[in-house]
């Protein structure tokens, strides 16, 4: 998985996108920190309820082991409380261009 980031579009349910902000503001300190990711950014789409999650991560068993710990602390089912549909996730590979 190395330099291949994941890119997690994010539909909002219709109640305060404010509250979803805070809310990663919160849990993505700890995901920075998180044993393999590289980078974890997010991005408003403007004038829209979306959110784009971006990561790299070491490894797919660093981002896996991850997304285990955030089940198990029930952040997952908070985070995925605020979608008002399944969040898109893509993989992308390199491009030597």
């Amino acid at each position: 998985m190395s330099q291949s980031p994941i890119v997690v579009t994010l539909r909002l349910t219709p109640t305060d996108p404010k509250a979803f902000q805070s809310f990663l503001e919160d849990i993505l300190p700890d995901t920075r920190k998180a044993r393999g990711c590289r980078f974890s950014k997010t991005y408003a789409g403007e004038g829209s309820d979306d959110f784009l999650l971006i990561q790299e991560w070491e490894s797919a068993e660093d981002q896996k082991a991850y997304m285990a710990w955030r089940e198990q602390t029930g952040v997952l089912k908070t985070f995925l409380g605020h979608l008002a549909k399944p969040a898109e996730v893509q993989i992308w590979a390199a491009n030597p261009a």
